[in-house]
């Protein structure tokens, strides 16, 4: 009994040394922040530290990890393009909401391929059963390149390219020139009207050194053939038509090419994009809400707290994610899958994507997603301890009026703390 006293003293000293110092390492007297941490043993699930790991956070861009998962688990090697049959000289499209096609980030593909070599081409949207913005996104945030639009055949993601050739302003695609209109006065950047592909500016942005702007178009399937026509130079009609049982499949891209630009550059279109290539491959309807319900259904039913999921790529305040769960997903996506390929997926602290610039070190011993929006930083992934030890952590902070700067270098701290203790 006495034993079992002293255990106990000594392990309510170590954790409050430990709440002390999190405390300061992670901001806690930025006034109203949330803070919600839980350490595992990756291997042995062991739990390490949690402090209010099953408390509610709006999980922000840590949302993409779900996608990731989702689109690991269901989808195979190549991104499934889109369903084809060909009758006489037409060949028909249904999308399956890949994100890649014309998108200048990636080579052409074999799609691409098949489709340069028909006659006319009949695309479609009659499986698609979505709205272009997810649930609880800003409404005004529609001129921002984190906003594109979801569809059912993107193509250029979704997104005008706007850079300053020779003093003049040059759109990517071209399709969109003759909509460019000088109207504006004092505007640096280029603003799409609301509700229409009508875009204004000041043609003083064309003095800007290195001008450089994405913007997102209003999408619609008569504007993506129109698109497509124009990019391939063939015949492309938007119309519905009678779907046959067995359609043909056509891949695009390497699948960890894409999921390792929508983790790095924490790209909000592949991520929703990639949710839906996932529940197409559970249900013949391209839609956010039965992709999120089967996948919830058949791949997270282990998860330990309810939890409520909108959107694939994080943008919507209504998701609500734990710490504990975040690392229960990840542990379980640590024993599914090769280490090499998880790791090499996420942004590497000092190395790739949104974590280069932070956890410094000629060996990477960070591997993990950040997530950030007004009042929100995350950060939930691979630790390499000093020790040789591999845990999983989530560290969520919600509510604070701070920067989002100042609360990730906070958080970089008590995870580089915490990678020293263990």
């Amino acid at each position: 009994m006495k034993k079992l006293t002293i255990l106990s003293i000594i392990s309510l000293f170590v954790a409050s040394c430990t709440s002390s110092k999190m405390g300061k390492t992670l901001n806690e007297q930025d006034y109203g922040l949330h803070v919600g941490v839980h350490i595992t043993d990756t291997k042995s699930g062991e739990v390490i530290f949690s402090k209010d790991g099953s408390r509610n956070f709006v999980p922000a861009s840590n949302t993409k990890i779900l996608s990731l998962y989702a689109a690991m688990s269901t989808l195979g090697d190549s991104i499934p393009a889109f369903k084809y049959f060909q009758k006489n000289d037409t060949l028909f499209v249904l999308g399956t909401g890949d994100p890649t096609l014309l998108h200048p980030d990636f080579p052409e593909s074999n799609a691409l391929k098949i489709l340069r070599k028909a006659n006319v081409i009949v695309i479609s949207d009659q499986n698609f059963d979505q709205s272009a913005y997810g649930a609880g996104w800003a409404w005004d945030d529609y001129n921002y390149y984190y906003q594109a639009e979801i569809s059912p055949i993107p193509v250029y993601g979704n997104v005008l390219r706007a850079k300053l050739e020779n003093n003049q302003i040059k759109l990517s695609p071209s399709y969109f020139e003759p909509s460019l209109k000088d109207t504006l006065n004092g505007s640096r950047t280029i603003v799409r009207k609301q509700w229409t592909n009508e875009f204004d500016y000041d043609s003083k942005v064309s003095r800007q050194p290195n001008f450089n702007q994405e913007i997102p178009f209003k999408t619609s399937i008569s504007l993506t053939a129109k698109l497509l026509s124009q990019a391939i130079n063939k015949p492309v009609l938007a119309q519905s038509f009678i779907v046959p049982q067995n359609m043909k499949l056509a891949y695009s891209q390497p699948v960890d090419t894409v999921l390792r630009k929508m983790m790095q550059q924490s790209d909000n279109l592949l991520a929703e994009q990639l949710l839906l290539l996932a529940g197409s491959t559970l249900s013949d309807t391209i839609s956010t809400a039965k992709s999120i319900k089967n996948i919830s259904e058949k791949l997270l039913s282990h998860v330990p707290q309810p939890y409520r999921w909108r959107d694939g790529s994080g943008l919507s305040r209504q998701n609500l994610f734990t710490p504990q769960m975040m690392v229960e997903l990840l542990n379980k996506m640590y024993k599914e899958f090769p280490q090499e390929r998880l790791f090499s997926l996420m942004s590497i602290g000092g190395k790739a994507g949104t974590l280069r610039n932070k956890y410094p070190s000629d060996i990477p011993y960070v591997f993990a997603k950040t997530g950030s929006l007004g009042g929100v930083y995350n950060e939930s992934g691979f630790l390499i301890a000093k020790s040789g030890r591999l845990l999983t952590y989530s560290v969520m902070k919600n509510n604070f009026i701070g920067t989002t700067a100042d609360n990730g270098k906070k958080t970089m701290e008590f995870v580089q703390w915490v990678r020293e203790r263990y």
